[in-house]
């Protein structure tokens, strides 16, 4: 009944703005996807705010739908879509003003069966840090999110496990397609690939890349658990994700996507920063 509600509340909203013209376009969710998944709709004409909907099935991250778009245009955004506009507008690949976000406070996604989606159940950030226009779900404010297992200082242990995990992966780069901050045109991993040489899938390859994409990500991930979630191998790496993340709170007091107006740790630069590596210690979750 809550998300009835919240649906029509939503409805009513939308199509105020398609209707005053404030707005020509609306990124939101409809139903009709596989296994009773939400996908990501465009709404256009008041009318088509009717097919709007909102619920624990609303997982796709649509933020990058924004890319490239040239115009304003409004989004139905949880916490870790607007994280990511946020960023966007950070890395100055969207301007503020082009973008109306319709924040939503999230209880946290499931599948199916009812399961939480990766990084729904550990999520912290269960309302929208910005927002134009607010929907509120009065059941976050007495949610409890439990703590997640923080992770040993033993460096060959952790790295066994990043090794047995990284042996799974078919370099398919599900993950990356997934992630919205891999957003270059030609990623540094097929930089030197020739177009009927496919990319080899050695050890040594796999590792390169994803290292290389946990390092692009420090300082940037929204833990949104796309990238698991994409994954048909069961390649789990967004623990260390999660720990990059933790060591640059702890040491720079970021975190991404919660305000566009502090400027993202690793584009500053202090004399008296810490050098400190992440790889051999700390718990971050």
């Amino acid at each position: 009944m809550i998300y009835e509600e919240m649906t029509k509340n939503i409805r009513a909203l939308c199509g105020k703005l398609l209707e005053s013209k404030e707005l020509d376009l609306i990124i939101a969710y409809k139903g009709g996807g596989i296994n009773d998944m939400q996908v990501p709709y465009f709404a256009k004409q008041p009318s088509d705010a009717q097919n709007i909907e909102w619920g624990d099935r609303c997982y796709q991250n649509i933020a990058p739908y924004l890319h490239g778009l040239g115009k304003k245009a409004g989004i139905l955004a949880k916490p870790c879509d607007v994280r990511a506009i946020v960023q966007y507008i950070t890395e100055q690949q969207l301007k503020r003003e082009n973008v109306y976000i319709i924040g939503v406070d999230c209880m946290g996604m499931v599948d199916e069966n009812g399961k939480p989606r990766p990084g729904c159940a550990e999520c912290t950030v269960r309302k929208p840090p910005v927002y134009d226009e607010y929907v509120k779900d009065d059941r976050v404010d007495g949610l409890n999110i439990a703590k997640t297992e923080a992770k040993g200082d033993d460096l060959a242990e952790n790295f066994e496990r990043f090794k047995k995990e990284v042996k799974k992966c078919i370099l398919c780069y599900a993950c990356r397609q997934a992630c919205y901050g891999c957003y270059c045109k030609e990623c540094f991993i097929e930089r030197d690939i020739t177009d009927w040489q496919p990319a080899s899938i050695d050890e040594g390859t796999k590792m390169t890349f994803h290292i290389g994409r946990i390092m692009h990500l420090a300082g940037r991930c929204i833990e949104c658990g796309a990238c698991e979630a994409s994954c048909q191998s069961d390649v789990n790496l967004f623990y260390i994700i999660k720990n990059v993340s933790g060591f640059i709170e702890e040491l720079y007091g970021y975190n991404a996507g919660m305000d566009a107006d502090q400027k993202p740790a690793l584009l500053t630069n202090k004399f008296d920063d810490k050098e400190i590596g992440f790889l051999g210690g700390g718990n971050h979750g």
